[in-house]
């Protein structure tokens, strides 16, 4: 068990400004490899992917898919990973996903899961953010988890009509299949169908989900999620209901304060740690911050 290699996947796109961060983060954690593949990326993410490719822990390849009616990248990803890196254990997250253990590092919980024949784990994703005035690199300066979001209606997605600000939403879990028993994702990868064991989560693992960063990295995200509508137009409605809802604002020109409403000023952030809505969490700005710190020569 102490050997189960453990491999990432995940779907990068004009990720540059949070990439390095994400790679360098979950290498830490002691992953063996990280595999994605690039939705082609127009900025410098295919240049760092490379960086590290030399490493041997990172393996990267540009997409050849642009219509998914026939497609499941997801699975066939999952599947490259435990063909070509001999996974024993898949991570399925995007590139804004940060996974933290808490307690025990990742290894030892994935050695527990495997004793108790839990095959598949479903990992709760927590949205991150910070002060409008503080538009720096993410990661450090994102320090208000989101601890007690809300849960929209099906009614609200369709509609666009939520009931607070996106960044107040809960985001779907994401999941770490044992790849021996994997059978299929669910809808955008939240789930996961196994052939056996048992599905678990474990209160020591949450992902920190980085969704908001600088306008115009969300700003291009959302023309490229416009453009890959155009193609795909075989997603239900309520498939990709938020990027549709931004499609719409960005549409109307109000995306610019949409970006805006995702950020607190430091005396609402005041009040929602007080009420529990929100807490302070530096796990990953410290990691920054201590990571800056070290000689160049111990970086990747």
């Amino acid at each position: 068990m102490a050997h189960d290699k453990i491999v990432l996947v995940t779907f990068p796109a004009d990720q540059g400004d949070i990439i390095k961060d994400f790679v360098e983060w979950h290498l830490d954690l002691g992953l063996d490899v990280i595999l994605t593949e690039d939705l082609n990326s127009s900025d410098d993410t295919q240049e760092i992917l490379d960086s590290f490719s030399e490493t041997g822990r990172v393996d990267w390849f540009p997409t050849k898919v642009k219509d998914y009616k026939n497609c499941r990248p997801a699975e066939s990803l999952a599947e490259l990973a435990r063909d070509r890196h001999g996974a024993d254990w898949v991570i399925m997250c995007d590139v804004d996903e940060f996974l933290c253990p808490q307690g025990d590092d990742l290894r030892s919980i994935l050695q527990r899961a495997a004793a108790e024949d839990i095959t598949a784990i479903r990992v709760d994703c927590f949205n991150m953010t910070g002060a409008l005035e503080n538009e720096g690199r993410a990661t450090e300066a994102r320090i208000w988890r989101i601890a007690q979001p809300i849960q929209e209606s099906f009614e609200q997605q369709l509609s666009g009509q939520i009931p607070a600000p996106y960044i107040f939403i809960r985001h779907p879990p994401k999941t770490i299949v044992r790849m021996d028993a994997f059978l299929e994702y669910g809808w955008g990868s939240h789930d996961v169908k196994t052939s056996r064991g048992k599905t678990a989560e474990f209160s020591e693992l949450k992902f920190h989900h980085f969704p908001i960063r600088g306008f115009e990295t969300f700003q291009k995200k959302v023309q490229n999620v416009a453009n890959f509508f155009e193609i795909n137009k075989h997603y239900e409605d309520w498939w990709g209901w938020h990027w549709r809802r931004w499609i719409r604002l960005n549409e109307e020109g109000r995306l610019r304060e949409e970006y805006e409403n995702q950020f607190l000023t430091p005396a609402r952030a005041e009040e929602l740690i007080r009420d529990g809505t929100c807490v302070v969490d530096t796990t990953i700005s410290n990691w920054v911050a201590n990571r800056s710190a070290r000689p160049v020569t111990n970086q990747v």
